[in-house]
């Protein structure tokens, strides 16, 4: 007996069934018409990238432990993509010149990461990034906080299930630098204890903090930056910060970011947390992490952030750009602990479907002829092929949940005429073919959903 394969997919890959896809492709969907009110340009680059754009200005952690990495030939050594924003700089920087600025681009990959499988984390994953670049201003901030709460409406979302907590990478620079006396060379290692913040229990990870820095004074810092509620609480805990702090760049903008945000009237949804500093290295300025903060399930959902020079890897124009990368099944999750996505979504609507039943098979050639009239006028159709049991046919039809079926036998197809039955009210009567799509029409605008 020959070898009997598993049916299972590779571990952390997951097979989409019809009703699983029609549940992601809505969500996508309804996120795409968002996108598409804020004008931004959908665009696509290829899964398999150069591994060192990556080296240079993702994480070291994501590329040598979290990547899968192809070595089909000695030497070159490539990378299924694990995010896209390197991706994104590429596409940018070959046409730049071209592209009128601001750029506002968006875009649904599938990314991959070796990381141990568990709920809302998958080793293949659908993400949706949106991107605006070439626009400096805290705008392009404020922008993008719009278009995060705008999505999250749009399935029917609360403030009191979610938040955007956001930070800025150039203001915990200023903290560590003028009040803490971190040395610039530890900055990156300060970002990696931060990071870790919300992804260990608390003696774990005051351990880590202990074990990593090894500075007493940056070690409580650490601390102050994790447990502070606001802007105010955290300046608060620490004494004789310089005046040169409150100029600084990163304090500044913080302040005009907040005022942005009370503008625009959606500070409800918009919480400061300083312990936010996102774990890619290219981060520059404003970044921030959306949470589920229901009860039941406090968790990250995504995150994105400001990049001033990842352009760089590429040419010496200067751009900078703000965006996101949400994973689509982690979304999905927060959507359906709060009951957010229909029960209908999984099923598929044959409303508009236009179903052809037979008394016999010799009537396959009529009905191939009916149904390209019907798919010609960009109606859906099927053709029961069994051409036999119209009772059967017609419990099919039924059971689908079609509207409109055409019945057709040796007396129809003679005198080029249909038999139409609306199965909502079980009228049915027998036309001429050329009246038929008007037919079709008439029912379908009175009793389709």
């Amino acid at each position: 007996m020959s070898k009997k394969f598993s049916t299972n997919p590779l571990r952390g890959m997951k097979d989409f069934y019809p009703p699983d896809l029609r549940e992601i492709n809505w969500i996508i969907d309804t996120i795409r018409d968002v996108a598409s009110l804020y004008s931004y340009d959908e665009f696509e680059s290829p899964k398999l990238e150069s591994i060192e754009i990556f080296a240079a200005k993702s994480s070291d952690e994501l590329v040598n432990e979290q990547s899968f990495l192809v070595e089909k030939k000695k030497g070159e050594r490539l990378i299924l993509i694990p995010e896209l924003t390197p991706s994104l700089a590429r596409m940018i920087s070959a046409k730049s010149q071209e592209l009128k600025k601001p750029i506002r681009w968006f875009s649904v990959p599938t990314c991959y990461r070796y990381e141990r499988p568990q709920k809302g984390r998958r080793r293949e994953f659908k993400q949706i990034n949106m991107d605006i670049l070439g626009e400096n201003s805290l705008y392009a901030e404020l922008e993008i906080f719009n278009a995060v709460v705008d999505i999250f409406l749009e399935f029917g979302a609360t403030p009191d299930q979610f938040q955007i907590f956001y930070n800025n990478r150039r203001f915990i620079d200023s903290v560590c630098e003028l009040i803490l006396n971190v040395s610039k060379d530890k900055l990156q290692l300060v970002y990696k204890v931060l990071d870790k913040s919300d992804k260990m229990e608390e003696t774990e990870y005051e351990k880590f903090v202990l074990d990593s820095l090894q500075d007493e004074t940056i070690v409580q810092g650490i601390f102050k930056l994790k447990e502070a509620t606001s802007l105010e609480d955290l300046l608060n805990k620490f004494e004789d910060i310089p005046e040169e702090f409150y100029n600084s760049r990163g304090y500044v903008e913080l302040l005009d970011f907040n005022l942005l945000l009370s503008e625009a009237n959606i500070t409800e949804y918009c919480t400061f947390s300083s312990s936010v500093v996102r774990g890619l290295d290219y981060y520059t300025g404003i970044v921030f992490e959306v949470f589920d903060t229901g009860k039941d399930n406090i968790r990250s959902i995504f995150g994105g952030g400001r990049y001033d020079d990842l352009l760089s890897l590429f040419s010496d124009e200067k751009i900078s750009g703000i965006g996101f990368g949400m994973g689509v099944l982690m979304f999905s999750l927060f959507l359906k602990t709060y009951n957010l996505i229909p029960e209908e979504i999984k099923e598929k609507d044959y409303t508009d479907t236009i179903y052809i039943a037979s008394i016999n098979d010799n009537m396959s050639n009529y009905a191939l002829k009916l149904a390209k009239l019907v798919r010609d006028e960009d109606f859906p159709c099927i053709i029961d092929y069994r051409f036999k049991n119209l009772k059967n046919q017609l419990k099919k039809a039924n059971e689908l949940g079609v509207l409109i079926v055409l019945i057709i036998g040796p007396k129809e197809a003679e005198n080029d005429k249909v038999s139409i039955k609306n199965m909502a009210t079980e009228e049915q009567s027998t036309i001429d073919i050329e009246d038929l799509i008007d037919k079709i029409y008439n029912i379908i605008e009175e009793f389709g959903s």
